[in-house]
C-alpha cells in the first residue's frame, strides 16, 4: 500500500477516533484509498498554530501557502496596527493566522458563499477578538475604497488548458474555481498586479503566490506595468513561489 495513504490513514484514526479503529474509521479509510482529501474527513487541518476548519470544503491550505505565510509573519512582527486584506480567502488561512500572530487589523474577501461561512466559522475559532470584514466579492469589485498595508493573495493559477497535468483526488474533490485561471493562469494575478494599487497604503505591498514556470510572464507583464517595483520569493523548495509588489 502507498505509504502516504498508509500515513493519512495513521493520521485519521489518531485525530479523529483517538486512535481506535471503529467501523466508521474503517469506511472512511475506504474513502482515503479512493482519493479522499484525509483533511477534509478530519474536519480541519492546522496552519502555523491556528485550526482552520474545513466544513464547508474550501481549498485544503497548502504547505507552500503556510510557508511564505509565516516568512510574511516574522517579517512584521514588531510593528503594530498593521491593515490586512486577505483576497482569494478560501478557508481565510492565510488572514487568520496573520491576525493572529500580528493582532493585525484583518479583512477577507472571496467570491464564493461557502467559503464566506467558511471564513466566518474560521474567525470565530481562532480570532474572535481582532478587528475583521468579511466581504463577497470577485478580486476588489465590493471591497470598500480604502488603504492596506498589505494584500494577501492566493489566487487560482493553474492554468486552465492543464487540467490534465492535476493530480485526480484534487479534480474529484476540490473546488475547481479555486484552483484554474485563464491566461495561462494568471488571470487573477494580472488584475491584482491592474488594481491594487489604489487600495494599499504609499509604502503598501501586495504579496501574490503563484507557479514558479509562470515567473517569466509575471516578468514580462510587469515589465509593462511600470508603476510597481517588484521582488520575488521563493519558497521551501528553492522556487520562486510569491512576487511582492511594492510602490516605487
Amino acid at each position: 500500500m502507498d505509504s502516504i495513504i498508509v500515513q493519512e490513514k495513521k493520521w485519521l484514526r489518531d485525530e479523529k477516533y483517538k486512535g481506535q479503529e471503529t467501523p466508521e474509521y474503517l469506511r472512511e479509510c475506504c474513502l482515503i484509498e479512493r482519493g479522499m482529501p484525509v483533511a477534509y474527513l478530519i474536519g480541519n487541518i492546522e496552519f502555523l498554530s491556528c485550526t482552520i476548519d474545513l466544513e464547508y470544503q474550501p481549498l485544503i491550505p497548502r504547505s507552500e501557502t503556510e510557508f511564505w505565510t509565516d516568512i510574511f509573519i516574522r517579517k512584521n512582527k514588531r510593528k503594530k496596527n498593521l491593515k490586512i486584506l486577505d483576497v482569494f480567502s478560501g478557508s481565510g488561512c492565510i488572514g487568520i493566522a496573520t491576525g493572529k500572530h500580528l493582532q493585525a487589523d484583518v479583512d477577507f474577501g472571496d467570491i464564493d458563499p461557502k467559503n464566506i461561512k467558511q471564513i466566518k466559522k474560521n474567525i470565530k475559532i481562532n480570532i474572535p477578538e481582532i478587528k475583521s470584514n468579511v466581504y463577497t466579492t470577485n478580486v476588489f469589485l465590493n471591497i470598500p475604497p480604502k488603504k492596506y498595508d498589505y494584500i494577501l493573495a492566493n489566487p487560482p493559477y493553474i492554468d486552465s488548458d492543464k487540467i490534465s497535468q492535476v493530480q485526480n483526488s484534487v479534480l474529484q474533490n476540490e473546488d475547481h474555481h479555486a484552483l484554474f485561471a485563464k491566461e495561462m493562469g494568471l488571470e487573477y494575478v494580472y488584475r491584482l498586479i491592474d488594481q491594487g494599487y489604489q487600495y494599499l497604503t504609499d509604502k503598501g505591498e501586495i504579496w501574490i503566490e503563484f507557479d514558479p514556470w509562470q515567473t517569466k510572464l509575471i516578468n514580462t507583464y510587469l515589465d509593462k506595468n511600470n508603476k510597481w517595483s517588484h521582488l520575488y520569493l521563493k519558497d521551501q523548495y528553492n522556487k520562486k513561489r510569491v512576487v511582492i509588489l511594492k510602490k516605487p
